[in-house]
C-alpha cells in the first residue's frame, strides 16, 4: 500500500513539474527577449520586492510589474534581460531566472520519474 501511494506521490509531482516546464518552455521559445529599465522598486511586504519594469513590446512602452518578488532589491535604473510573451506583455520572466527555472523543474520531473519507477518496480 505505501508503495501505491509514495509513487502516486511521485506521478503527481512529475505531472506538477511537467505542467510547469512545459509553460516555461513555450515562453522560452515562443518569448521575445528584450532589456527592460527598472523604473520603480516597491516593498509591499517586509523582504519582499516588486520592480517596476519599462520595455518595448511590438513598438509600444510597456511599464509592468514583476510577479518575482525578490528578497533582495534591484538598483532604479537597471537593465534587465526579459523574456516576454509575443502576445501578453504582462507575461515574462527574467532571462536568468527562467532559464534556472528549467533547469530545477526538468530536475524535478526526472527524480519524480526516478521514485515512481523505485517504488513502483523494486519495493518488495
Amino acid at each position: 500500500m505505501e508503495r501505491i501511494i509514495v509513487a502516486s506521490a511521485g506521478i503527481l509531482a512529475a505531472l506538477g513539474g511537467l505542467i510547469f516546464f512545459i509553460k516555461l518552455l513555450i515562453l522560452r521559445i515562443g518569448g521575445v527577449r528584450t532589456n527592460a529599465e527598472v523604473i520603480a522598486v516597491k516593498e509591499p511586504k517586509q523582504g519582499y520586492f516588486v520592480h517596476t519594469l519599462r520595455f518595448d513590446h511590438n513598438g509600444k512602452i510597456v511599464e509592468q510589474d514583476d510577479k518575482t518578488g525578490y528578497s533582495q532589491p534591484f538598483s532604479k535604473g537597471d537593465m534587465m534581460e526579459i523574456t516576454c510573451s509575443r502576445t501578453s506583455p504582462e507575461k515574462f520572466e527574467y532571462t536568468t531566472a527562467l532559464n534556472k527555472n528549467l533547469i530545477i523543474s526538468g530536475v524535478l520531473i526526472a527524480m519524480s520519474i526516478l521514485i515512481v519507477i523505485r517504488f513502483a518496480f523494486f519495493v518488495i
